[in-house]
């Protein structure tokens, strides 16, 4: 069955191809950008691509292509190419094995029919071939699937084998309004009891986590996992309201929503570095209830105005009131002046005070 390939997408993929034949590599578009033409999607800018032996000569070819450098990705053998438009990824056909639940797998060489065997859904288990007539590789019905807006394992111990891929489902089921097939429910929730989701490492719920927070509507895919026994792996008393915009945003609102335990809840995340900064110290400003004396990281400032859409405008701005203001009505350093210059910025923070003439006017006032 032929698969319309936006034209796109060809510019990049018919050289490549000519190139792994060349080489005598067939090789295959899989995946999530195979699931989403079929969608009729034209926004797709990540590219897996899948050769039947070794990928790094066809790597080598893509990343000259787009001016770009093929670098190793992953545990697994994985290529990577990143491109001004295109993110190009590159891997050998593969089967895994899992030496126990929730372990990361053994792979070896393996047909392309194995290699789209071992993937979580089956509208993910699709692969187009890269000929002159592309053509859809679809041995499991997930174009069925898709048509019937049905979300289906491929086997039964799916998520015995990797319990991420409930979180996965529940960012599908919500993307694309499906609806679970017959029986997955059932097959999270009996891998929660019996355990087996549990051993999942932190970093992998955390990179789950993530994912989910970068979905249109992360506060459906929360609730859904909060049905199915999911969000205490992240944090019992995690909450599903989330807002802004970008992830840091949306990761501060859910961090801020736990009160006094939501830098304990970042700390427990390995997450980048920078980004846990932002939101520990966005988590500081709101814990001290307080106007800051300096100007704040703007990255920092929008996380705090995200979660508290209600804050006073000129709450995040540094406190209008100084200690040169103290000083030019008469009133020494000490234990008063420190203690003014924290009510002053308590009272900005919660908006009595909206100007620095109106915080000159509260200092007269207040002496």
């Amino acid at each position: 069955m032929r698969v319309r390939v936006p034209a796109e997408a060809l510019r990049v993929l018919r050289p490549v191809s000519e190139a792994a034949r060349a080489r005598g590599l067939p090789l295959y578009a899989v995946g999530g950008c195979v699931r989403d033409w079929l969608l009729g999607s034209r926004r797709v800018k990540d590219l897996d691509l899948v050769t039947e032996g070794d990928p790094t000569p066809v790597a080598g070819f893509c990343a000259r292509l787009l001016g770009a450098e093929a670098e190793a990705f992953g545990a697994f053998g994985t290529l990577r190419v990143i491109g001004k438009e295109w993110r190009v990824d590159f891997a050998a056909a593969r089967q895994e094995e899992y030496p126990e639940p929730a372990a990361l797998p053994k792979v070896r060489p393996a047909a392309l029919r194995q290699d789209l065997f071992r993937r979580d859904f089956t509208i993910n288990a699709m692969a187009v071939s890269l000929t002159a007539r592309p053509q859809l590789v679809d041995p499991y019905g997930g174009r069925a699937d898709l048509r019937a807006k049905l979300l289906r394992v491929l086997h039964a111990r799916s998520f015995r084998d990797d319990p991420t891929r409930v979180f996965r489902a529940a960012r599908f089921l919500c993307r694309f309004g499906f609806k679970p097939a017959p029986g997955l429910v059932g097959l999270a929730r009996r891998t929660l009891c019996a355990c087996i989701a549990g051993r999942l490492s932190r970093h992998r719920i955390a990179q789950e986590l993530l994912k989910i927070l970068s979905e249109p509507d992360p506060s459906a895919c929360l609730r859904r996992l909060r049905r199915w026994g999911y969000l205490d792996l992240v944090a019992p008393d995690l909450g599903v309201k989330v807002l802004g915009r970008s992830v840091e945003q949306r990761l501060g609102s859910l961090a801020l929503g736990l009160g006094s335990r939501g830098g304990e809840f970042l700390r427990s995340l390995p997450i980048e570095r920078a980004l846990a900064r932002r939101v520990l110290a966005a988590i500081e400003l709101v814990g001290r209830g307080a106007s800051p004396r300096s100007r704040v990281d703007p990255e920092t400032g929008s996380i705090v105005a995200a979660a508290l859409p209600d804050l006073p405008p000129a709450a995040l701005e540094p406190v209008f009131l100084t200690g040169g203001d103290l000083a030019a009505a008469g009133l020494k350093p000490g234990p008063e002046y420190r203690r003014i210059l924290d009510e002053a910025a308590r009272a900005q923070w919660s908006g009595r005070l909206v100007s620095r003439p109106e915080a000159l006017r509260w200092l007269a006032g207040r002496l």
